[in-house]
Parts: C-alpha cells; structure tokens; sequence
C-alpha cells in the first residue's frame, strides 16, 4: 500500500470528460498498458467530488459520467486530505490477469476492463 498526493483534476484542449479519469490514473503511474482496478484506489470525498464536477462540466449525460464514476472512478474512504491510498494490486500487468486493459468506446469515449463498451 502506498499514499501519494492526489494529482489535481485536468483537462487538456481537446479531451473530453472521461480524460479526467484517464488523467488521474496516469498522473497516479498507470501506463494504460497494465490493468488497472480503480476499487484499490481511494480517496477523500472532496477529491472524488472535483474529479467528478470537472467531467459533469465537460461531458452532456449527467448520467452517464455518474455511472462512470460508480463504475471506473476511485471509492471514497477516510483517507487523509489530498491524498489517494493505492492498495495492493491496483496495477496489474496485463498479462498475468487476462484482462484486457481498459478500453475507450469510439463514440463516447466512455471506457471499461471488458472490452465491451458501456451502455450509457
């Protein structure tokens, strides 16, 4: 386990809402090559809330950036303020799960570990 500065919400010209999710998760060390299990990262409320307003602000479906981060966005716990806990096993390497690594839907750009894009 580790406990790390949680990286500031961004957003580059030309992403959209679910980059803020991809960004958090890169700027934690994720090389979008591994498998990534969002369940074993947690942080505070307030950053879960930012992350969240930053992709409500950016993206059309109210709903569907709730659903994303439900599904693919960090849980909430008592972590200290700014700070993200990584358990065990948030990174995997690809090869030794048999997941697929996340994928993005070509049209929303909503993403799952199934490579089965969501529903939204």
């Amino acid at each position: 386990m580790a406990i790390v500065d949680a990286p500031e919400p961004r957003l580059a010209d030309g992403e959209n809402a679910v980059d803020v999710l991809l960004n958090f998760y890169r700027d934690l060390g994720w090389n979008e090559v591994d498998t990534l299990d969002p369940r074993r990262v947690k942080t505070t409320k307030e950053v879960y809330d930012n992350l969240h307003n930053l992709m409500r602000e950016n993206h059309p479906c109210g709903v569907g950036v709730a659903m994303a981060m439900m599904d693919k966005g960090p849980s909430v716990d008592r972590v200290q303020a700014n700070k993200v806990i990584l358990s065990e096993g948030w990174i995997l390497p690809a090869e030794s799960t048999g997941d697929s690594q996340i994928t993005r839907c070509p049209s929303c750009h909503f993403f799952n570990r199934e490579n089965k894009f969501d529903q939204l």
